[in-house]
């Protein structure tokens, strides 16, 4: 059950008219941030630039600069494609709920036909169409996609509570967003559980305990419809979802129907992010990456050595240098830098910060011979990588993901600071079935244990069935 009580992770509901016709009316709409006027803002509101080190920080001690350096990963740099993939999500964020408003008649019979399961012969009415849409960011790791994402939902709040619009009464709770990764081993089993924690964690629920005594996948997808439904939640982030190649069976197939039934049946917006590595899974499913990519997609490219946002990139980054000798940034310094990144974003800063860190108590100068040493022995074992980059092979590419996902690759960025934390999973086995999401069950899969018949927990329905009051 959802607790009534506002937490501090729960704002209440402030309703603004958005000046967008289709908007008009619509309490979970108006309730959002302000709508950005131009699409400068979407590149001005998602930059970040932290404090810049002084003369004074340079003359500073070896190890408190040599700790200043952690500030640079804080550093969001806003890159043009920024601005399409900002414009695509706050439109997707809005248009979810066009055909959700709950105080339409239609809306609270789908949301009560999902509650119930259509089992009090009122069901899912046939006449509504889902509002949301899909949009693909697509990258080699190390480019920004979960930065781009992350930074900009920071603009909207998690989780907000209605009680009443233009004299209407209104309870209910609006989850606005989550952001759930497809884990390694790409089971359905952990992408359900990892759904319900995160519920769990903003409205105080207990869900993935009922989740947990489900055995079967069926019946866990159908929790995980209804309870979307009554929490309203408008948008999905799920990242690393190149991370189904390494599902075994169907379950690549299963976790992309869930994928297109989220946006067409649910009505809830999605953002996928993935790398090149995703091509070997989504091209034998047109009909799921049409639905992930019906608002389009973003591609982030490496940036080449004689591009001028290459330039623009590294004259950000050199104001946040710590040696006691800054000097100039020259085109030697430039190509340097490029040679021991290949224009990866996430190398390009690691090369920074670990030139940077090498040379504060020695040199104290960043230079060609700074980037050179760096990339032969601190990033020795990531040049695979840098060369396949500088390829642009799309198959070479796909086949460097799991170098830069190495523990020794981690390690390295956690001890600069970056925080690369990995959701935990379920602690129960995979399920014992697959069933196709939106349709019958097919065959089982291989059983791996005995099926139990012991008495479980019944599952409650979600609280907020707006025909159930």
């Amino acid at each position: 059950m959802i607790h009534r009580e506002i937490t501090p992770s729960v704002q209440e509901a402030i309703y603004v008219d958005t000046g967008v016709s289709r908007f008009s009316g619509n309490p979970f709409i108006e309730a959002m941030p302000p709508i950005e006027q131009t699409k400068l803002e979407f590149l001005t509101l998602l930059s970040n630039y932290p404090p810049k080190p002084s003369a004074a920080t340079r003359k500073a001690g070896e190890v408190v600069r040599i700790m200043e350096l952690s500030a640079i990963n804080d550093l969001v740099f806003p890159f043009p494609e920024y601005q399409k993939a900002g414009l695509a999500l706050a439109t997707m964020m809005r248009d979810t709920y066009v055909a959700r408003s709950p105080l339409t008649v239609i809306d609270r019979q789908r949301r009560h036909a999902l509650a119930t399961g259509g089992a009090d012969g009122f069901p899912f009415p046939a006449n509504w169409k889902s509002s949301a849409k899909g949009h693909f960011m697509m990258a080699v790791s190390g480019m920004g996609k979960t930065t781009f994402a992350l930074a900009y939902l920071l603009r909207y709040p998690q989780v907000i509570a209605h009680t009443a619009y233009r004299g209407t009464e209104l309870r209910c709770h609006q989850v606005v967003y989550v952001v759930l990764r497809v884990p390694h081993d790409a089971t359905l089993k952990s992408l359900c559980i990892q759904f319900f924690d995160e519920i769990d964690r903003l409205l105080g629920t207990n869900y993935a305990r009922q989740a947990n005594s489900i055995r079967h996948v069926a019946p866990m997808v159908e929790l995980m419809n209804r309870v979307a439904t009554a929490v309203s939640l408008g948008f999905m982030v799920v990242d690393e979802v190149q991370n189904l190649r390494n599902a075994r069976g169907g379950n690549a197939e299963f976790v992309l129907n869930l994928f297109s039934e989220i946006i067409e049946r649910l009505g809830i917006s999605l953002l996928a992010l993935a790398t090149p590595a995703v091509q070997s899974v989504i091209e034998g499913s047109v009909r799921n990456a049409r639905k992930l990519a019906s608002y389009g997609e973003t591609v982030l490219r490496p940036m080449a050595k004689n591009d001028p946002q290459w330039q623009d990139f590294c004259e950000t980054y050199w104001d946040y240098t710590y040696v006691s000798k800054k000097g100039s940034l020259t085109k030697a310094i430039l190509d340097a830098w490029h040679d021991a990144s290949a224009g990866n974003t996430a190398f390009a800063a690691l090369a920074f910060v670990l030139s940077q860190r090498n040379e504060i108590g020695g040199r104290e100068v960043i230079d060609v011979s700074s980037f050179a040493r760096t990339a032969a022995t601190d990033m020795a074992f990531l040049q695979p990588a840098v060369s396949a980059l500088r390829s642009n092979d799309p198959r070479r590419l796909r086949a460097f993901d799991d170098l830069i996902f190495s523990p020794r690759y981690r390690a390295l960025r956690k001890l600069l600071g970056a925080n690369d934390e990995q959701p935990t999973r379920g602690g129960n086995d995979e399920f014992e079935d697959v069933c196709a999401v939106g349709g019958k069950p097919t065959a089982p899969v291989k059983r791996t244990r005995k099926v139990t018949t012991s008495r479980r927990s019944p599952i409650e329905l979600p609280e907020e069935d707006p025909l159930a009051r």
